[in-house]
């Protein structure tokens, strides 16, 4: 054997070693990614050749009372600017999108959709910088300010604001500051809460107006209507508002507590309005003030919000920002206590308001308990569209119509019918039903005895005795929470004491919810043409009349064709006049 074959076999194979694949540390992978971005984010002006830094510029305001967005407008503008002072001959501030978000705070905790959408906008890359006004344009909650840094810091976006200079998230003295920002905004806001806190607490108590956005039928000061007429000197402005005790007539000043200073008494007050000759205002025609009232008489005869709504729009009238009425703006004015003089204070009815009420209570609680009774609520888009759907009655079951697809019991097919919730085992032609329905009606109020149909059904309510017994149940409650509050009362008495003056002050409001019943056919009796009346009605005021005056009940048809040729039976129609 050779001696170098002998020497090969003696000698270890050693075995090929394998790369180590050595992984950078996170400070290296952050550091390349980084100069990758700011590879990516170097764009430039093809015209000038000058670098360009693509800014987002984002605006908000908390509460637009002048409902125009001028807040909004001053910072875009203020940006503008700031975009300009900041590009040099090198370097470009363009501002490429604009993200606003009106009449919402950054408190609120209520979703800014502008300002997520730039922060989308900013993780797809799209942005280099953010302008804003002031820091606490852009966030006010910790949370909102750490999801900010989380997006920035990264993809190294910068931030600059006309008031509050630059802020720089790349590094950490730059993220104290922006935290130590966020911080006093936020104590800042707080304090301020308390302050209005106690502010509108004490205001509540006075009677005074809150202020706000102005409300639909007043002037921007909440308290005078709009529009008032002096009836003496036809003045239509430079009236005072003055309150004027129930009890004793005096005006003037009153206590806190609503106690009137000249006679001491506690029955309350109510507001006026008074032309600087001395005579009672009166409300104008065809003014914001006066169609509040109309529009609660509209809902207690039987009209839809949507038809108010549309016929407001068809005459040109306004909400109180400019825009145009939908069925449910016209719900929330209606529902307001203020149009009966009557202050809400953290979600409650808190008293007498200091100013002219638009309606009377018992009206307004009428139409409220009308709005708010859940018969009336349907699903959007399945608005009534038919006279008699959920309002005629099946005789069989005794359940209410509804539309149906199909064949009628006669086999008459495609055309409208009326069918039982139950079953389809009767069914009629809408066409023919309505019109025999609606000739029944005008029969009925064309008779020389139709004015009947406007003596009251009911017994009177004592609306006086009702809001009495309101009042001494509040201020049985304020007088309780006063006790509560300087520890005279513990919790239990104040629960046993204020339970009776709770039920008493519900069964008043409930009385008053009932006090005014709108007569829906009086338009119809004292028309001179009742047919004509009848067709200028929307669907829901002729279906208030057919419920005012009978109930329609459905019976099942004969099979086959009658006497004379037709399937309508007028027999199997039973109207029980109420």
């Amino acid at each position: 054997m050779a001696p170098e074959e002998t020497h090969r076999r003696t000698q270890p194979r050693l075995r090929p070693q394998r790369r180590q694949r050595i992984r950078p540390s996170k400070r290296l992978r952050s550091a390349a990614l980084t100069c990758q971005h700011d590879a990516m984010s170097e764009h430039f002006d093809a015209t000038t050749g000058r670098r360009l830094v693509r800014c987002f510029t984002y605006a908000r305001i908390s509460e637009d009372r002048e409902g125009g967005g001028l807040g909004i407008e001053r910072q875009v503008e203020d940006c503008e600017t700031l975009a300009r002072q900041l590009s040099t001959p090198q370097v470009e501030y363009r501002i490429v999108r604009v993200f606003q978000d009106n009449d919402l705070s950054a408190y609120s905790g209520k979703p800014r959709p502008d300002y997520l959408a730039m922060l989308e906008a900013l993780k797809r890359g799209e942005g280099d910088c953010v302008l804003a006004w002031h820091t606490d344009r852009l966030h006010r909650s910790p949370m909102e300010l750490e999801e900010y840094i989380d997006v920035c810091e990264p993809r190294r976006v910068d931030t600059r604001t006309a008031r509050a200079g630059h802020l720089d998230l790349t590094t950490a003295t730059g993220r104290m500051i922006a935290r130590q920002l966020g911080v006093q905004a936020r104590y800042e806001v707080e304090r301020m809460i308390e302050r209005q806190r106690r502010k509108r607490d004490q205001m509540a108590q006075r009677g005074q107006y809150f202020g706000g956005r102005r409300p639909f039928g007043y002037e921007p000061d909440g308290i005078t209507p709009r529009a008032l007429l002096c009836p003496a000197c036809a003045a239509d402005d430079g009236f005072r508002t003055v309150r004027l005790c129930l009890a004793c007539g005096a005006s003037g000043g009153f206590a806190g507590t609503h106690e009137c200073r000249s006679c001491g008494q506690t029955e309350g007050f109510t507001v006026e309005c008074f032309c600087e000759c001395g005579t009672l205002a009166q409300l104008a025609p065809n003014s914001e003030a006066t169609r509040v009232e109309q529009a609660a008489d509209l809902v207690l005869a039987g009209a839809s919000l949507n038809s108010i709504a549309a016929r407001w729009n068809e005459e040109g009238v306004k909400t109180s920002t400019g825009a145009s009425w939908a069925g449910a703006e016209v719900r929330e004015m209606l529902l307001r206590p203020r149009n009966a003089g009557i202050l809400k204070h953290r979600g409650k009815e808190a008293g007498r308001g200091g100013w002219k009420a638009l309606l009377d209570e018992p009206k307004w609680r009428s139409a409220v308990a009308v709005l708010t009774d859940e018969s009336r609520r349907t699903t959007p888009g399945n608005a009534r569209r038919h006279l008699g759907s959920s309002l005629y009655v099946c005789g069989v079951h005794g359940a209410t119509m509804k539309l149906a697809s199909g064949n009628t019991m006669n086999h008459q097919r495609g055309l409208p019918s009326y069918s039982c919730r139950v079953s389809k085992h009767v069914m009629r032609r809408v066409d023919l039903l309505d019109a025999h329905v609606q000739a029944a009606v005008l029969d009925r109020v064309s008779r020389p005895d139709a004015v009947e149909l406007l003596a009251a059904r009911e017994e009177p309510v004592d609306v006086r005795g009702a809001q009495k017994d309101m009042r001494e149940a509040r201020a049985t409650l304020t007088q309780l929470a006063t006790a509560l509050g300087d520890g005279s009362m513990d919790m239990l008495e104040w629960r046993a004491a204020s339970g009776a003056a709770k039920k008493r002050l519900a069964a008043a409001e409930a009385v008053l919810a009932t006090a005014v019943r709108a007569n829906p056919v009086v338009g119809l009796v004292n028309a001179e043409d009742p047919e004509a009346a009848w067709n200028a009605l929307d669907l829901g005021r002729q279906r208030a009349v057919i419920d005012f005056l009978m109930t329609v009940v459905v019976l099942p048809a004969r099979r086959g064709r009658l006497p004379g040729g037709g399937y309508w039976d007028p027999e199997a129609v039973r109207l029980d006049w109420k």
